[in-house]
């Protein structure tokens, strides 16, 4: 009875371990995409960030805002790997939608789908849809198989 004991003990202990291990390095994947996100907004013209689009972009700023695409979509494809948090997905996914969905950001996004059907960039395969809603989650929805992306 005794060994029984130890080894529920044992079995506990290793699982709480393990759970801790991988959100410690959820953490980590969602610190290093935050600090990615704001290296690229410190590019930009306050006008640009607030939605305004009565100047002409810089070179730097439109290539920033072409990186903050594909840093969205890397995003998503992390968030269908299970490798961000519901919380945190849940703060992206506004913002992106948000920032996508405002000027000079959109008027880019339009250029950006035309060379992405063009086959002059990536396919934005989550991008196009979290662009169209704001709910779009790219998270499996089977637990055993969110497990499985994480091991």
């Amino acid at each position: 009875m005794d060994l029984i004991i130890t080894l529920m003990a044992a079995l506990a202990a290793s699982a709480i371990a393990m759970w801790q291990a991988r959100t410690q390095r959820v953490r980590q994947v969602e610190d290093v995409y935050m600090a990615r996100y704001w290296s690229l907004l410190d590019r930009l013209d306050p006008r640009t960030f607030r939605g305004l689009d009565g100047h002409d972009l810089s070179k730097e700023e439109e290539l920033a805002i072409r990186l903050y695409f594909r840093l969205s979509e890397d995003q998503a494809d992390l968030r269908a790997q299970s490798w961000v948090s519901d919380d945190t997905w849940r703060d992206w996914s506004g913002a992106i939608f948000s920032q996508m969905n405002r000027s000079p950001f959109s008027r880019l996004w339009e250029e950006t789908c035309e060379d992405s059907e063009a086959g002059r960039d990536y396919s934005f395969e989550h991008l196009r849809q979290l662009s169209q809603n704001a709910n779009y989650d790219p998270r499996p929805k089977n637990l055993l198989r969110r497990w499985l992306h994480r091991g």
